[in-house]
């Protein structure tokens, strides 16, 4: 075998594509290969990299028929579930998707918290009602993702790409989204109080009826953003003339709640 045609079918499930590709390129980070290589497996970014990667590997020896009992095991097991196809494959799913292609997982309801997810590709994957609690996914592709319902709290998402990404009804309370890119994302009654949003970017993001109490905003750009109904109160980094803009735009700042806060 000299590339994945050997290794694992074309039309296997998101889930199942994503852990045979992470326990293939752990594997080979272990075995004895040029530096080269070793690099390709922290930067390959499609199926064809990943073929390219596969046929060097085996131009230097390496015999992969020692990975199919695990990948048949992949494979055939009775059920899709993310974290159940991880213990086939012996990976551990708090720890080895760091840096991982996750295209498109179904990864819906659940328990991730405390995952080290960073830099992680999970572009257009179902997140729903997940819970991510304290989870590092700073500098992850997100974009597309729907992350309706979505435990974050605490979470680490600094310089995410969370482009049209959907957080409706999330919980972002504490979180970090220090420079992220959440243009054009769905916020619509999501809880981002006392979370970190520094130089994030929210253009045409919709934040009808969010939740940013002690909120960093800092630098945050608003342009185009629905903020119809949103709450603000006690938020760092707003001028007088943001605080109008929004206001005029929708916007409610709580000021009764700050002035019994003061009492």
């Amino acid at each position: 075998m000299t590339g994945l045609e050997g290794l694992w079918p074309h039309n296997l499930s998101p889930n199942r594509l994503a852990v045979l590709e992470r326990k293939l390129v752990l594997w080979l980070q272990e075995q004895p290969l040029p530096a080269e290589i070793h690099e390709m497996t922290l930067h390959y970014n499609n199926h064809e990299d990943l073929q390219l990667l596969t046929q060097k590997a085996a131009a230097y020896g390496c015999h992969f028929s020692v990975l199919q009992t695990t990948v048949q095991a992949v494979i055939s097991a009775p059920n899709d579930n993310f974290l159940e196809l991880a213990e086939l494959a012996g990976l551990n799913p708090f720890e080895d998707f760091a840096q991982g292609r996750l295209l498109g997982v179904n990864l819906r309801g659940l328990n991730l918290s405390g995952a080290k997810l960073t830099k992680s590709y999970l572009r257009g994957a179902d997140l729903t009602d997940i819970d991510l609690t304290s989870a590092d996914l700073s500098n992850a592709n997100l974009a597309g993702a729907d992350l309706s319902g979505a435990l974050l709290s605490d979470a680490d998402l600094s310089g995410a790409d969370l482009h049209r990404v959907s957080l409706a009804l999330a919980n972002l309370s504490g979180a970090n989204l220090t420079q992220a890119n959440l243009e054009d994302a769905n916020l619509s009654n999501c809880n981002l109080s006392d979370a970190n949003l520094t130089g994030a970017c929210l253009k045409n993001a919709d934040l009808h009826q969010a939740g940013l109490a002690l909120t960093n905003l800092v630098g945050v750009d608003f342009t185009g953003a629905n903020v119809k109904e949103a709450r603000l109160w006690h938020d760092a980094g707003i001028s007088n003339n943001v605080k109008e803009d929004l206001t005029q735009r929708g916007a409610i700042f709580d000021e009764n709640i700050e002035k019994i806060h003061r009492d």
